[in-house]
């Protein structure tokens, strides 16, 4: 092996490419630009990829890295995550990390302010087998909110009517202690004049 041909396999080692393609089939793979070679398909490295697994493919423009085992570009892995001119970080603050994807959403935490922000999505669903907690002080819904299931309150509730008050369709039945409109017990206000019981054809009502 001469030296023009060991110098080439060094050169191949580490390279600066663009993924030109993207295939995200199986196996999953991209193609890279790195000069004037574009690279046959290759892998690319994820976060995890054993019981636990993570799934970020590259998008065509970005920049990567080609880590070329033997200075062999057929025999390459593709490091992704090089921010560039036409790719720039979402953002250039110190105390944020923030991941933005294609759509425009972002969730954004500032580890300075103990704030985590998600925006942009449409749907968010979490789905749990057993129970899901939510433990905050004060807890904010800024829209309707539906319940399916069984609606259930430990300490108490508390509100007030919007445009077209509070109405509840349906039987309501009210077990133990007292129910009052108004400041009046409901089940314990009588009317004067007026006996319980009795009928109307027997004349004492």
């Amino acid at each position: 092996m001469d030296f023009a041909e060991i110098a080439r396999l060094i050169e191949n080692l580490l390279r600066i490419g663009v993924v030109t393609a993207v295939r995200h089939g199986t196996p999953p793979r991209v193609r890279v630009q790195t000069g004037g070679i574009t690279t046959d398909w290759l892998p690319w490295m994820e976060l995890r990829a054993g019981g636990t697994r993570t799934w970020s493919p590259p998008t065509e423009g970005e920049q990567v890295l080609l880590l070329s085992v033997s200075g062999d570009l057929r025999n390459a892995v593709i490091l992704t995550g090089i921010p560039s001119d036409q790719h720039d970080v979402p953002s250039h603050s110190a105390v944020e990390t923030v991941t933005e994807y294609p759509d425009g959403a972002r969730t954004v935490y500032d580890h300075a302010a103990g704030a985590l922000s998600v925006s942009g999505v449409k749907t968010v669903v979490v789905e749990a087998a057993t129970s899901v907690l939510v433990k905050c002080p004060d807890t904010t819904f800024d829209g309707n909110v539906t319940v399916k299931g069984l609606l259930a309150y430990q300490n108490g509730i508390a509100g007030q009517g919007g445009e077209n008050g509070n109405v509840i369709r349906g039987d309501l039945t009210h077990q133990g202690g007292n129910l009052s409109s108004n400041g009046v017990v409901v089940h314990d206000h009588g009317h004067g004049g007026v006996q319980r019981g009795g009928s109307w054809t027997d004349g004492t009502r």
